[in-house]
Parts: C-alpha cells; structure tokens; sequence
C-alpha cells in the first residue's frame, strides 16, 4: 500500500500553505500580515524548492504546495512572525524542514494554531482583498482547500463513519509502525473514504494524491491540532467560496469494488435528508461544472461503450458519473420518479416489466432550471463545442422523432405508434402495416458515421418516446430539449419533405 511511502508521511509543508492564505488581509500595522499579503500576490510566481521531487504544481498534492509556497516564506520567517513555537516536538527546526523521517512528523503547538485561526479571522473580514486575490486562488489552491474540507466533513458525517472508526483509521494511518495489528481494518477505511467521494476533476489531484490529506489530518489528530486547521481554514475558505455546503447528495460518488464478481457500483439509496437539499444557485452550478465536464466522463454502467454514439443507456452511464441519481433528486422540490423500480440514488435496470414514470412537476422544474443555466451567454458559448461532440446527435434524434410523431402526414395516430410501441418493448421483429413503429424509423433513416441512430438504437430513442407518453411527461421533455438545443444551435429545423429534417446545422 503506498499510504505509508516516504513521499506521502512528511507533510509539514501544508503549514505554510494554510498560513499563506491565514494571513491575506489588509492589516497593515502587522508586519507579519503585511509580509504575507505580499507573498499570496506572488503565487504565480513561486519556485519548486524539493529538488527530488517531480513538479506538478499547481494541481498537486499537499507536499510539492508546500514546496512552492516555501519559496515565497521560509520556515525560519515564519517561525519569526510567531508569538510561540510552531512545533512542540518532532524532527523539524528552526531552519528547515526534516523531510526524510519515514514515520516520525512535526507535532504543532496548538496555540500556533488558534492564533493563526484568529489572524484568518481577521483578515478575511477585508472584502476588497479577498476579491483581488481569488483569481488566484482559484488557481493554485482551491483544488487542496476543498479536498481537505470535504475529508474533514466526510469523516464527521455520521452516516458515514462513526466517531470510532474515524479514531481508528487516523490512529493507524499516524501510527509510527509500518503495520500494527491494533489497527488491521484502517487499510479498508482509507480505501472507502476515499473512493467513496467524487471530486474528480481534469487535474487527478485527488485520485493521484488524496491519501495524502488524509494522513495529514491524522496527524493533525494525533497532535491535537485537527479541529483548529479546519475551523481556520474553513475561515478562510468560506471568505472564497461562500456557497460551499457538505452534503453526502452532493459529494457522494460511485464506489467501485474490484472483488470476484468484477466491478459495481455502489449507490448511497437512503433517504434524502433536508439539509442534503440543493438550492437553485448550486442546482445551476452543478449543471454548469457538468456540461464543462463532458469530455470527462465514466461509464458507470460498463456495457459495451462507444460513447458519445450509441443509445440513451449509453449516454445516461456516463452523464450519470457527473451527476449522480442521488444528486438530481437532492436538486428537485419533488421526487423525480411517482412510481417505478428505482431507488433514490440507484436505477433499477434489469427490470423487464416495469420503468420508472417522471414527475411531470420534477421535469418542469428542471427546464426552469435549464433557462437559468442557458442564460449566461459566455458559458453556452464556451461550451458549444463539448455539447456538438457529446449530446447534439442523441438531442437531434429525439427531436425529430417527436416532430414525426406529431406529422400528421407520417403519424395519423401519435397515441396509436407509441402504445404500439410500449407493447412490443421496443422491439421491432417485422415490418409491416400493422406495425407502426417500424414504419415511422423506416421512414427516419439516418445515419450520421457513428451508428447512433442505426444499429437498433432508433429503436430505444422511439421507446423512451413510448415511456414518456405513458407517464404523461413527453410534451415537457420536447420543451427541455428544444430549449437546450435552440440555445446552442438556433432553432431546430424538421423539414418533413426529406423525411425529418435530420441534418445538423
């Protein structure tokens, strides 16, 4: 396990980076906040300062920070500005940093802490230097901010682990042995924790590098200083970013278990709390981070993947890796489903006789939502070319069809096709008069390179039409779709002349 290597154990650099962003403020008779103000301007300008150690800075974990951010203030500056020693004990001094002590760590002088916390109390306070700074921020620091606050929240969620297991895990992971029988199962909870949150991003800093927070927020429990990090630097990092909110609907990913029987997903299907419940300001926050994440996607379901062709599964397994089940429902006033198979974070898939009927009153709700996302022209702009690549070919498809259904030339009888349909199950075994479905795909064919609509997939496009006419929600999903890609693409074109109008613009 590489938990316990070298590279990730000595992770006392953190403290600069934490202090760095304590002390942005604009108290100007402090020298000490004066210096730091100077430095957290230069955080595009700083320098690698671990000569042995691969620069990836800025998306990097907690050590190659630390290293950058030590290039702007020493250890020994630092320890200047203090009213107390910044350690009580450990291998570090004065002077530097003791990186090479494979178990032994610096242990720091809670009061160090409490008065860093009050100074980011203070500081933060100045509005105007907050604004100035956050671009830069953004940048280089967030990333490690809103991991370390999510692992902090996670673990005292207690619906995700209890106050004894999180002692355990922080116990075994800062136990100065490389194994120790006292705490066996602490491989198991760092491998659920952090696997179990989905905070992904094109970076990799949490994959690539999440144990490190964790161990050293174990070390901060093991010297005492734990709560006294995150109150500052929850201070500091709520002067930033004002609408964070932990909630397990928003953070909670998909678990992955490479047992015998392959690889799952695991999906959080318990009840969904008040304080789990998403404004419209995050609800259209996500939907943004999750359009400009399209080509970031994972196929949750593992079925023969040939995304972004293929049918509305296929697009579903990896839109649902951005937005889960269990976070569209944390979004929505209502239930998404009146009735059905699925759960509140789990689709039922393998259900042959049943699926799950909308809430007509869910579906308006999101195409309300959908004109407020819309709405920022800048965002639809800079994501024109993710939504062409990824979903314009299934949005195109829908649309005609529905447009067909409604030609009374093609479809004398839109009730009729899609009971037709519904009763085969989307299957279409022969052709024929009396067999309306395949009739209207006949007169659709398209093909547009790859296969999205041919192959049998038309079939299930025509079969979520079928779906949507039972539960009473098609003339709202028409309504979502339309807007969405009126605003990407100007107004849809159906031209029955050529048989549905299927050209892209």
């Amino acid at each position: 396990m590489k938990y316990f290597s070298r590279h990730s154990m000595s992770l006392s650099l953190v403290a600069v980076a934490l202090t760095m962003l304590f002390a942005f403020g604009s108290c100007t008779q402090d020298p000490a906040v004066k210096r730091f103000k100077e430095a957290a301007k230069n955080l595009d300008k700083t320098q690698h300062t671990l000569v042995n150690e691969f620069d990836y800075w800025p998306e990097c974990g907690i050590r190659v920070t630390g290293s950058h951010l030590a290039s702007l203030i020493s250890l020994e500056e630092l320890q200047s500005m203090l009213p107390c020693p910044l350690y009580v004990s450990g291998p570090h001094n004065a002077k530097g940093w003791d990186l090479e002590n494979e178990y032994t760590f610096g242990y720091y002088n809670p009061e160090a802490i409490k008065y860093l916390g009050e100074v980011a109390e203070k500081v933060v306070s100045d509005k105007a230097f907050v604004k100035l700074t956050k671009p830069l921020v953004d940048e280089y620091l967030y990333r490690q901010m809103h991991i370390m606050m999510v692992m902090y929240d996670a673990m005292h969620d207690a619906e995700v682990m209890n106050v004894g297991t999180m002692n355990e895990m922080l116990d075994g992971i800062a136990s100065r042995e490389e194994y120790d029988d006292r705490y066996e199962n602490t491989y198991d909870y760092i491998f659920y924790l952090t696997t179990i949150y989905a905070l992904e991003d094109d970076s990799y800093v949490y994959t690539n590098t999440g144990y490190q927070f964790l161990t050293f927020l174990a070390r901060r429990h093991a010297d005492g200083t734990m709560d006294l990090f995150y109150d500052a630097l929850k201070t500091v990092f709520m002067a930033y970013y004002p609408d964070y909110q932990y909630t397990r609907g928003r953070y909670e990913g998909m678990f992955i278990d490479y047992g015998e029987g392959g690889d799952y997903w695991y999906f959080d299907d318990s009840p969904i709390s008040e304080d789990e419940r998403l404004s419209e300001d995050e609800t259209v926050s996500i939907f943004r981070d999750a359009v400009s994440e399209l080509d970031n996607t994972t196929d949750i379901l593992g079925w023969f993947n040939i995304w972004p062709a293929g049918d509305l599964r296929i697009t579903g397994s990896h839109l649902a890796s951005l937005i889960s089940l269990r976070t569209l429902n944390c979004m929505l006033p209502c239930d998404l489903y009146v009735s059905g198979p699925h759960g509140v974070g789990q689709w039922e898939l393998d259900s042959n006789d049943d699926f799950g009927h909308y809430n007509p009153e869910a579906i308006k709700y999101l195409n309300g939502m959908a004109d407020r996302v819309l709405a920022d022209k800048d965002f639809v702009k800079t994501t024109k070319p993710l939504v062409a690549e990824y979903l314009q070919r299934q949005m195109v498809i829908l649309l005609t069809q529905y447009h067909a259904m409604n030609d009374k030339n093609i479809c004398p009888d839109r009730k009729a096709l899609l009971a037709d349909v519904m009763n085969r199950k989307g299957y279409y075994y022969d052709n024929g008069e009396n067999n309306a479905g395949w009739n209207l795909l006949h007169n659709l064919r398209y093909v547009d390179g790859d296969f999205a609509y041919s192959s049998q997939y038309e079939e299930w496009f025509l079969y979520f039409w079928g779906r949507r006419e039972t539960d009473g929600t098609a003339d709202l999903f028409f309504q979502g779709l339309n807007k969405v890609y009126s605003a990407y693409f100007s107004e849809f074109k159906y031209t029955p002349e050529t048989w549905g109008g299927y050209a892209y613009e």
